[in-house]
This record gives C-alpha cells, structure tokens and sequence, in this order.
C-alpha cells in the first residue's frame, strides 16, 4: 500500500475521498468548526484512543541548529519533501555546531492534537486562508510524549500531504511505523507502568 496521499489513489488507499471545489471546502468547513466545538470542550466532549507507546529502537541524530530530526520512508531525512508523508521528533534544545543524539527512550502518547494546514512549515491552519480545491493541505498529528524518565524528546509530528483535491484523515498508527521505520517502534494497546493516564485524549484543532 502506497503511503503518497497524492492524487490518482482510490478510496481504499488511506481512507481519502475525492471531493470536488465547493465540497472539500465545505467538509473542510464542517470539519474545523467540529475540532473548534470539540476543543473548546475538551474534558466532557473530548476523545480518547487505546493506549499509544513509542519507543527508540534505533539511534536518531538530531542534525546541527536544529531541534528535531526527519524520518521519512523509514529513513533518516536533511528535509521533508512535502509530496510525501514525513514525520519530525522535536527534542528540547536546539543543536549547537555539532548534532545531538536520541539514543534510547521509552515513552506513553499522552495526548494527540491533530489540525489541517496549509503549510506544515508555517503550521497555518487551512481555514484561516481561502484556496481553491487543486492546492495542498496538510492533515498534522502530534504526538505529545510522557516517560518515565527524565527525557530530552518533546512529541511525534506526523504530517499527511493531500493534492489535487483528494483529502482525509491523519496517518495512521500503521502509516506512522512505516514512516518512521526501524528507528521507532510503535505499540498500542500496551500502557507503560507508571503512567498516570495511559489512554490518549485526541483534541482537533
């Protein structure tokens, strides 16, 4: 199964429909205002997800003057090309002249805030600009880490590219691992003791 959510893919590829220029404006309309009644709700409206565990199984160089390293492919990456789903692990602290290191780690997805953008550089949420239904959107998920442990990993950015007015949903749990390949392993299902709140909130922004 390809994971290129680029035009010609049919329905069954990851979930996407094809909706034409008013609709995918309308069910992207539809579809914000849903995240913004759900964000604003969090606590008695917000969902919740099994259990959710990333662990590093496989060193990640952070590169220099930069706080967040690539992985596309299943691949180490110097940039995200953007016609193809990528994911970034941020890391506390930029890199100074020489890269830093994710070696090990174990971690709880704790919470998932996922939005629509038009750019995953710039993070402008889709809604905010008119655009006519041939320009890209963006689906981000984050992923927000918990450890055990003292650890300098912040959260698992996953961005979904959609062209030529394709659209649908965020990577999923599978679509992430693939990215993400051997450096990452992902489990569901499993909480890590001593986590406090094991099952992962999804907010939509």
């Amino acid at each position: 199964m390809s994971l290129s959510p680029i035009s010609g893919f049919e329905l069954n590829d990851m979930g996407r429909s094809r909706i034409g220029p008013h609709g995918r404006a309308g069910a992207v309309l539809i579809a914000v205002l849903l995240g913004m009644f759900l964000g604003g709700c969090a606590q008695p409206f917000g969902t919740t997800r099994p259990p959710l565990t990333l662990r590093v199984t496989a060193p990640i160089e952070i590169p220099p003057q930069r706080a967040h390293a690539i992985l596309q492919g299943g691949r180490l990456a110097n940039y995200g090309n953007r016609t193809e789903p990528y994911c970034e692990l941020e890391v506390r602290q930029v890199s100074g002249d020489e890269p830093q290191w994710v070696r090990q780690g174990e971690f709880q997805v704790g919470r998932i805030s996922q939005q629509v953008l038009i750019d995953p550089t710039t993070r402008i949420p889709d809604f905010l600009v008119t655009r006519g239904c041939s320009d890209p959107v963006f689906q981000e998920s984050v992923w927000w880490l918990e450890s055990r442990v003292p650890s300098e990993v912040l959260f698992l950015r996953c961005i979904a590219p959609y062209f030529d007015c394709h659209f649908g949903p965020p990577l999923s749990v599978d679509q992430v691992q693939q990215v993400v390949g051997d450096y990452l392993s992902v489990g569901i299902g499993e909480p890590l003791p001593g986590i406090a709140n094991p099952s992962a909130e999804v907010s939509t922004r």
